[in-house]
């Protein structure tokens, strides 16, 4: 009975969503023909689904050109006052619509959703990419740049990306990688996992993940394990943006080497947890929280440097 129920229900999700496409559809006849001209006349109109490609977008120079963007995108600071059409796991097709966009951008996990196919149904152009990776993030980047007619830009906003992250690399090289807890949130205690952007820039600032060993990208873990793996350096999302804040809640682990020895550090979510073009940002921040040494060395350096050439 119940799966039966179940089954109704979908079923009748399912014609109420196609009921609304061929309803839009018709309804929307004179803003097809809006597409089209839009489209003729040289005059982008863009529907972001997800907060990266928002970011992507407007890194390359088109974000006079967004319609609309999803409800968590809030980078750059201008996209806080465009439409919004829901999120990318929930879009909003009758407020896409509304918007008579030429092209709908998106991540690739939202492409099987039904709303996602009612628009390629009605005719509506769309780009999903994928986020996961620091490639896949550069793909994406070249991808939407091809389509939104900033190829050019998008060459030269991947090469400045890979300049600044080939610089961090050399101020890191022959630096042993130290033990890393990353951890996004406390109640239950989640950890920056294997597969994540945020893991790969873990590896490139030098560091251990102690995550890795689960098979999850964003692992539950115990405070026996944490305590049991000794990591050096703890970065917590939960203490703000203020690195040097002190965490009263790791205080009470003594034996773990990072509370020890002072190495437990704060991170703001934003860049961090923004895959994109600030990756780059999020790159650097890591690199200095995990080695400070490392940095203090080179800024000193560069500090003395100054004050010979003056």
């Amino acid at each position: 009975m119940a799966a039966r129920r179940c089954a109704g229900g979908a079923a009748r999700a399912d014609v109420m969503l196609a009921a609304l496409a061929i309803a839009l559809a018709i309804a929307g006849c004179d803003a097809g023909a809006h597409r089209g001209d839009a489209a003729a006349g040289g005059v982008p109109r863009i529907v972001s689904l997800a907060p990266s490609t928002t970011e992507m977008i407007f890194a390359l120079g088109a974000g006079g050109e967004v319609a609309g963007v999803s409800q968590y995108c809030d980078y750059p600071p201008e996209v806080l006052k465009l439409p919004k059409v829901g999120t990318f796991l929930t879009p909003n097709i009758e407020a896409i619509a509304a918007l008579r966009p030429t092209i709908v951008i998106g991540l690739e996990t939202s492409s099987d959703l039904r709303e996602v196919r009612a628009l390629d149904a009605m005719g509506y152009t769309t780009l999903m990419v994928r986020d996961d990776s620091i490639a896949e993030i550069e793909t994406g980047i070249a991808r939407i740049g091809a389509r939104v007619g900033r190829r050019a830009a998008a060459q030269a906003l991947i090469m400045r990306m890979r300049t600044r992250i080939a610089a961090v690399a050399r101020r890191l090289d022959g630096t042993a990688a130290r033990p890393t807890l990353m951890v996004v949130g406390h109640q239950p205690m989640v950890a920056v996992g294997r597969g994540t952007f945020l893991d790969e820039l873990l590896g490139m600032a030098h560091a251990a993940n102690i995550a890795d060993v689960a098979d999850q990208q964003w692992p539950r873990l115990s405070l026996e394990y944490i305590i049991a793996a000794r990591p050096q350096v703890i970065l917590d999302g939960q203490m703000g943006n203020d690195p040097s804040v002190p965490s009263s809640f790791w205080a009470h682990y003594p034996s773990i080497p990072a509370v020890r020895d002072g190495r437990v550090r704060g991170y703001a979510q934003d860049p961090m947890l923004h895959p994109g073009p600030r990756i780059v940002d999020s790159l650097e921040i890591l690199a200095r929280l995990i080695h400070p040494e490392v940095f203090a060395r080179a800024d000193a350096a560069q500090a003395s440097a100054r004050g010979a050439s003056r």
